[in-house]
């Protein structure tokens, strides 16, 4: 009685298993002809069918892997701002000017370090095409 049980609890895990895959095979096949249609309009910009293009081959961006280096860099940002601006708070609370300083200045830097990411991606996007 168990194995009877074991060999339909597997074929219907077999089933479920292949129907998945070829529910996502579809999926697939229907979303590379819909980026096939895109890329044969021929009012597309030149940077929306660089991205189609990328889709289609399974292509890396060219920005490289700095995506998450900047993530990285913008949350240290907001977290010097804010530590920096309860540092400030502190120190006119406790009436000590050289807590204000260095919560000042902390701020100040947690700010550039926001503010450094978009400054990058935007001066990437004014640069021409080679």
């Amino acid at each position: 009685m168990e194995s009877i049980v074991s060999l339909i609890a597997f074929i219907y895990l077999f089933q479920m298993g292949k129907s998945q895959m070829e529910t996502k095979a579809k999926e697939r096949a229907q979303r590379m002809e819909m980026l096939e249609k895109a890329l044969a309009n021929p009012n597309l910009d030149r940077a929306t069918v660089q991205l189609l293009a990328q889709q289609l081959t399974g292509a890396k961006s060219p920005k490289g892997g700095r995506g998450n280096g900047l993530a990285w860099l913008l949350a240290l940002g907001w977290l010097a701002l804010f530590s920096g601006i309860g540092i400030y708070v502190l120190g006119i609370i406790q009436r000590h000017s050289e807590s204000q300083s260095a919560g000042l200045l902390v701020a100040l830097i947690g700010f550039g370090l926001i503010t450094y990411p978009f400054a990058l991606r935007e001066l990437e996007s004014r640069r021409p095409a080679a």
